[in-house]
């Protein structure tokens, strides 16, 4: 298999996939060439090419690795439904700070997306499941009185997809800053719409 000496396959598989993520990430599926996955990885093109057919097959198998948990980190907004609201409006101020390279391997996922059919339903299932998720937090929350229950939960979800995945795209641009006192007060004011409606008199 071109393993390192003393080093399992499934640890030089390993090796070589984070090596991958790190370096789509930082050069684009079409910038990244495996001399430099290999370079970086501390492997020679044996070992990578023991494990992964091709570029394409690589780059599918890093999502499979990485994508999942890069999704499960975009959209987590609270571990209860008690959370749920104040955590939405708080990772809805930080997205104006995202950081250029912050998610850079699900933007190049993207793009490759429209020429690789794999990495497409890769990403498409991982995004599901993370709304999925989130619908069903919302909806608890709706059960237990913190979410007001006329909410259209799957939409508010695909909502906080486009959300948090606009601003990946926004981050890779130079764009000018957006007063945050601004845009705190937009997104306190959008997601406090969420939670329990006040009773009538």
């Amino acid at each position: 298999m071109g393993r390192i000496a003393g080093v399992t396959a499934e640890e030089t598989r390993d090796r070589v996939l984070a090596a991958a993520a790190s370096v789509f990430a930082r050069n684009g599926y079409d910038g990244a060439t495996p001399a430099a996955i290999c370079s970086e990885a501390g492997v020679s093109s044996g070992a990578l090419y023991g494990h992964f057919g091709s570029k394409a097959e690589l780059f599918a198998a890093t999502l499979r690795s990485h994508g999942p948990n890069e999704v499960e980190r975009l959209l987590a907004f609270g571990g209860t439904t008690a959370e749920v609201v104040e955590a939405m409006g708080e990772r809805g101020v930080a997205l104006a700070h995202r950081r250029p390279a912050e998610g850079s391997l699900l933007v190049e996922a993207i793009v490759a997306a429209k020429r690789h059919p794999d990495v497409r339903e890769l990403l498409t299932a991982s995004f599901a499941e993370g709304e999925r998720s989130f619908t069903g937090l919302l909806e608890s929350g709706q059960a237990s009185g913190a979410i007001d229950p006329g909410i259209r939960t799957a939409a508010v979800s695909r909502f906080i997809t486009m959300l948090v995945l606009g601003s990946l795209m926004v981050a890779a641009l130079d764009l000018p800053e957006v007063d945050d006192d601004d845009w705190a007060v937009l997104l306190h004011d959008l997601v406090g719409r969420f939670g329990p409606r006040p009773p009538t008199t």
